[in-house]
């Protein structure tokens, strides 16, 4: 799976992007780039997509993104509406593995930071305390500006580095190396994908979209995904329904359908089958 490649501003004025910002909902497509990223989502809810990890997300939630890990936040729904009052609220930083320079990471105090960076190429997750605490440093970031900005985000950096109330969120992702050659054409399938988990999938559909004939298109997303089709799309929804279990107290059925399934016998068959239990069973324990 290869997501959009997004261009990280480079400013003259600042060593790395740094942004708060307000809108109706996320709107940046499943994508990946080489520069690390400090996300705070301030306000917001819905699926968030990191390397192999499905999960919910609200609003309070920091992560901390290696270089190249594909990333995707999806709004509930209820986001996209026209009479929808609420805003999605972030306060992102972005900065290259090298934005303070080589030899800089090569100092005794700075060792921590540059560990912690190789070991956010899975994701990390800030748990509390540290996660108030540094949203609180987060806002604030915003407000400073030359070098007091840049040394709070290194003091930021630092105190993440030496705490332990981070958790991986995608264990075991190996960024693809053919990531930086960007395929628009793959981009574009899986995106549709994850943007419409719970919309029906056409193959003659899909194909067109990736300007392949079917067949032809089968073979290319199995090379590049090791996946079908089929698959995928199976395993995506499985993740989603693994969602509405833990989240809400609808029926069996119900999850079923809004997960995309048109028969709740074969949903049943296909969680058990990657899950190892029933969605009953799934619920239970979670």
């Amino acid at each position: 799976m290869r997501p959009d490649r997004l261009l990280v501003p480079q400013l003259p004025h600042r060593s790395f992007d740094l942004r708060h910002e307000w809108l109706p909902y996320f709107t940046n497509p499943w994508h990946f780039h080489p520069e690390i990223e400090l996300n705070y989502v301030v306000s917001s809810a819905g699926m968030r997509f990191i390397g192999h990890s499905i999960e919910r997300f609200s609003g309070g939630e920091i992560v901390l993104l290696g270089s190249n890990l594909p990333h995707y936040w999806k709004n509930d729904a209820v986001f996209a509406e026209a009479e929808n009052s609420r805003q999605a609220e972030a306060i992102v930083a972005r900065f290259t593995p090298n934005f303070a320079g080589e030899p800089f990471w090569e100092l005794p105090e700075t060792k921590p930071i540059q560990r912690l960076l190789n070991r956010a190429g899975v994701g990390l997750q800030l748990l509390d305390p540290l996660r108030a605490d540094i949203a609180g440093q987060l806002h604030a970031l915003i407000e400073k500006d030359g070098l007091v900005q840049l040394t709070s985000l290194l003091h930021i950096l630092d105190q993440i580095a030496r705490s332990e109330a981070v958790a991986p969120i995608s264990p075991g992702y190996v960024p693809n190396p053919q990531l930086t050659r960007q395929s628009e054409r793959l981009s574009r399938v899986v995106g549709h994908l994850m943007q419409r988990v719970e919309a029906p999938v056409s193959l003659p559909e899909i194909a067109e979209l990736a300007n392949m004939n079917p067949a032809a298109f089968c073979r290319y997303f199995k090379s590049q995904t090791g996946q079908t089709l089929t698959q995928f799309v199976t395993d995506l929804r499985i993740r989603y329904a693994c969602d509405l279990l833990t989240r809400t107290d609808r029926s069996i059925t119900l999850i079923s359908e809004q997960a995309g399934f048109e028969n709740v016998s074969y949903f049943v068959q296909a969680f058990r089958k990657k899950q190892g239990v029933t969605p009953a069973r799934f619920r239970q324990r979670f």
